[in-house]
């Protein structure tokens, strides 16, 4: 049994080079949306950050404040638990100050001033943060509803007293936070559409020429293995030595077919018969 050898190999989908644009647009385009959403995350990151630290430097600001009229009145020798003007003082910056939620004031005996009920794991946690937090620093703590932020106080030893802890909403700073980061995803969003219509049409008009060009030459080396002599590419496609290569190749790969071809009739012929000798 002999094989057969195919006249004509699988060919190509003609649509495969004129789709080359929608594939070389398409990756440009995956790669403008991965640098613009990269720049956009790096913004609203950089925005958050900024508007918490905006946050945290305005009631530093308040807490230095506090510290200084409790620690004018330990000069005096009064603390601030008897002190009868320190408490109004702070409940009226909490109503000028709508982001806060309370100010409370914890002393060396552990006792609050100021602040609503303190669950005992939150006034276990301030006495730790208290103890761990040098005399001239601060330290930040949140829960599900505000953020956080302590610092101690001093006595006329120059040891800490007790601490300052203010609590303000996170609900205005989420708010503005997620805003921000709405507002940047429907620009990139926009964006992105404006700029994959202007990169799939560029890439269009870009590559239209030589598309045309591949399908020639794809047709012109899928014919070489058929009977009919295949049609030569023109020396403007692909540049003149290009072309030629491809004529020459293709002129070989038909002469080649043809006798392929030939040999396969010819070993497909039954052998000649002989009669039979008399013995």
């Amino acid at each position: 049994m002999t094989a057969r050898l195919p006249h004509h190999p699988p060919a190509a989908p003609p649509d495969a080079p004129r789709a080359m644009w929608w594939r070389i647009g398409m990756l440009l385009v995956l790669v403008l949306a991965l640098v613009l959403i990269l720049i956009s995350f790096l913004n609203y990151s950089n925005y958050r950050k900024t508007y918490l630290e905006l946050n945290l430097t305005r009631y530093l600001v308040l807490a230095k404040d506090v510290r200084q009229t409790i620690e004018t009145g330990l000069n005096v020798g009064l603390p601030p638990l008897e002190n009868a003007r320190l408490l109004p003082a702070i409940q009226e910056l909490a109503r000028r100050h709508g982001g806060i939620r309370y100010i409370a004031i914890l002393d060396d005996s552990g006792a609050v001033l100021g602040a609503q009920r303190v669950p005992a794991a939150t006034l276990a946690q301030w006495r730790a943060r208290l103890q761990a937090t040098a005399a001239t620093d601060y330290w930040q703590a949140q829960d599900a509803a505000t953020y956080q932020l302590g610092m101690p106080f001093l006595n006329n030893f120059n040891l800490k007293a007790g601490a300052i802890i203010v609590a303000y909403d996170k609900g205005p700073i989420t708010a503005a936070t997620d805003a921000m980061l709405r507002a940047l995803g429907t620009d990139v969003l926009l964006v992105l559409l404006v700029l994959a219509a202007l990169t799939l049409a560029g890439s269009y008009a870009l590559t239209r020429t030589i598309s045309a060009e591949l399908v020639t030459v794809g047709q012109g080396i899928d014919a070489a293995l058929g009977e009919a002599a295949p049609c030569a590419v023109d020396e403007h496609i692909l540049g003149g030595g290009v072309a030629d290569d491809i004529n020459a190749f293709a002129h070989l790969s038909h002469e080649v077919a043809g006798q392929l071809a030939a040999l396969e009739q010819l070993l497909a012929q039954p052998p000649a018969s002989h009669p039979e000798r008399s013995a």
